[in-house]
């Protein structure tokens, strides 16, 4: 079985008054997602807002100690949305939270054990360890061009990660994004003029994604490769039936979790469904066997996020 993981691991951390522990949110994380998955067996975790930095000369990075914590077949990629020498704006980085850091970024990270696929277009370069010399996923922007001016969501830039993996020897892509969101829109509620900006927002950014989608498609074809299947994973700030969903919908298929209702919810605060694992597939190489949230958490400030868990197996 494969088992694929997306969890969005901020939120809560950045209330923390004390300086950011990477490591220490790896751990916490480990804790968390070991709950529901076997790591021994096939593994690709999404993560969103996760991390990177130098702290007194040594590197702290989320997802390489989640990968160590994991097991030594598991390798991680980041891919950096803000970072502290390219948007030095205070609001970010004036925190508590990097408190004597030296440098810093933040942005969305993938960790996997699964073998590492060649892409059309040319093979890996070597895996990368903490310091990210060499990165063996690749990253496109799909947000407008922006200066990062008011140091906060409304202005941050947005990437999707692209993978290229193997499953029992089936080459699958694998993407990882975290949309972007406006601060006073309301998800419940797409009538109000925010939620419609917000909205307008992530259409364009999945326009992004489904862009990248079509040039790994023409790569595959005109290298005469077999087309992949393609699972897509994330925070998208916006609910199954929101229109940004809605245009990834006419592509993929949402799977749905299968928690009692009531429970069918990933955002802590706001209790909605925003964290999603999408399948496009299609040669049929893949049977959805299950996709649930875990809903209970070791640690009440690790994130406000709960991770959302998908099984799949070859068909």
């Amino acid at each position: 079985m494969l088992q694929v993981v997306t969890f969005n691991i901020g939120g809560a951390r950045g209330m923390r008054p004390a300086p950011h522990d990477h490591h220490k949110l790896a751990s916490d994380t480990f804790s968390t997602l070991k709950q529901v998955i076997n790591p021994r067996q096939p593994t690709v975790i999404a993560l969103q807002e996760s991390g990177r930095a130098v702290h007194r000369d040594r590197c702290r990075d989320v997802g390489w100690k989640l990968a160590q914590l994991l097991g030594e077949s598991y390798l991680s990629a980041f891919a950096p949305e803000v970072t502290m020498r390219a948007h030095p704006h205070p609001n970010l980085w004036d925190r508590p939270a990097y408190r004597d850091m030296r440098a810093a970024a933040e942005g969305n990270a993938i960790v996997t054990n699964l073998p590492l696929e060649a892409w059309s277009w040319g093979s890996y370069p070597d895996a990368g360890d903490c310091h990210g010399a060499k990165a063996w996923s690749r990253q496109a922007t799909i947000s407008r061009a922006t200066l990062y001016s008011t140091g906060n969501r409304d202005t941050q830039p947005r990437n999707l990660m692209v993978a290229s993996l193997r499953y029992r020897g089936v080459p699958l892509y694998f993407l990882n994004t975290h949309l972007g969101v406006l601060i006073g829109e309301d998800r419940r509620d797409m009538g109000y003029e925010r939620s419609r900006t917000a909205s307008q927002m992530r259409q364009a950014q999945v326009s992004e994604i489904l862009h990248v989608i079509d040039e790994l498609k023409a790569a595959d074809r005109s290298n005469e490769a077999p087309e992949r299947a393609i699972l897509l994973a994330g925070d998208f700030n916006a609910q199954p039936d929101a229109p940004e969903m809605e245009a990834l919908q006419r592509h993929f298929r949402l799977l749905s979790p299968e928690n009692r209702r009531g429970q069918q919810w990933t955002h802590q605060q706001h209790r909605i469904l925003i964290d999603h694992i999408l399948l496009h597939d299609p040669a049929g190489q893949f049977a959805v066997i299950s996709c649930h949230i875990q809903s209970n958490l070791p640690f009440d400030d690790l994130t406000d996020h709960r991770p959302l868990v998908g099984i799949l197996a070859l068909a």
